[in-house]
Formats: structure tokens, sequence, C-alpha cells
């Protein structure tokens, strides 16, 4: 009987448990890309991530949902979001000025953490993302936000702590975002992520 119970506890666990190839964590040979747009919600920063072990991602996470998910054939962890340039940054701080700053760190070079499979839900609508956590980001943040301060930003207008680092894998129908109420952030972990 404790056998069978422990057998059963340890297929749940690899059951909740998905697979991410560790070179996922290594994007310095990844150009850093520019991302100006002439629409209000076209420039962001991001940095670039290798999508190939993302796509294998996606095929799990498919299987483990039983969705048919769509996705954008790349990946990135959005850095200074579209929102917060066009509202809170533009005007102050310019993109250019961003994208030096994240070029002398370098961008492309910086470590993060997986930490889980987070899943988004709004309606009938799913997203899945993977939930990360990274100093060399929120750092790169930070220092955006004492540009915007030393030019005149208001205080508390921007906020580089204000931030939910993650790799979109796929939705169903259109990705979700804090704007539709989803938080990507530890508190929305669906499964387990083992790095290989």
């Amino acid at each position: 009987m404790i056998l069978t119970l422990l057998n059963f506890l340890i297929i749940s666990v690899q059951a909740a448990t998905l697979g991410l190839d560790s070179s996922v964590l290594d994007n310095s040979s990844l150009k850093q890309l520019s991302h100006r747009g002439d629409g209000p919600f076209s420039t962001y920063l991001s940095m670039d991530i290798q999508y190939s072990p993302i796509k294998e991602l996606w095929k799990q996470t498919e299987i483990e949902t039983g969705l048919k998910l769509n996705n954008r054939g790349e990946a990135h962890i959005t850095t200074i979001t579209p929102p917060e340039y066009f509202h809170q940054l533009k005007g102050v701080v310019t993109i250019e000025e961003i994208e030096e700053i994240a070029s002398k760190m370098p961008l492309q070079a910086s470590r993060f953490k997986v930490v889980c499979l987070g899943r988004g839900i709004k309606d009938a609508m799913s997203t899945y993302y993977i939930v990360v956590e990274s100093d060399d980001l929120i750092n790169l943040r930070k220092k955006v936000e004492m540009l915007f301060l030393k030019k005149g930003g208001e205080k508390g207008k921007f906020k580089a702590e204000n931030f939910y680092p993650h790799i979109t894998v796929g939705f169903t129908k259109r990705d979700l975002h804090e704007s539709d109420g989803v938080i990507k952030d530890k508190k929305s972990c669906f499964k387990d992520i083992k790095l290989r």
C-alpha cells in the first residue's frame, strides 16, 4: 500500500514537471534588436531568447493541456513594455537612450532564473509563459528609472521594480497581459519546469 502510494506520487510529480533545455539561459550570441515603431504601442525593449528550447516546451504544453496553442515563432523577455514606454517614459527618455543602456550591460548577456510555467486565463482565453526572475534585468530597469528621474521625470511614474519578466510560450486566441488582469509572476505557476 505505501509503495503503491509512493509510486503514484512520483508519477504525479513527473507528470507535473516539464523539461526545458538549459541552452535557453545563454543568449549572448543573439544580437540586441531595436523595436521602434510608429504606432502608440510599437516601441519597447526586449531581450531575445533562443527559440528552439521554447518551441520544444510549447509542444509539451500543448500535450499537457490538450489545447492547440498559437505562438509567435520567436521568444523574448520584454524588459520595457510598450505601455511603459508610451505612457510613462516617452517624452522624457528616448528609446535610443534606453537601447544605449541595454547595449552597455549588455542586455543579451543578462542572466535569469526559470521559475515555472505560468498560466493566465480570461474568459475562454488562456496564455502560457515561463515565469523568470532576473536581477540583471531589474538593474537595467533601475538605470532607466534613474535616467528618467535625472531628466525630470515624475517620481513614481515609472517603477523599475514593477516588473513581471516572462517568456511567452503559447496562447489560445491572443496573448494575455496585465491590462487583461493577468499578472505573470510566481502566483500564476501552473507546472514545474526542470532544466536539462
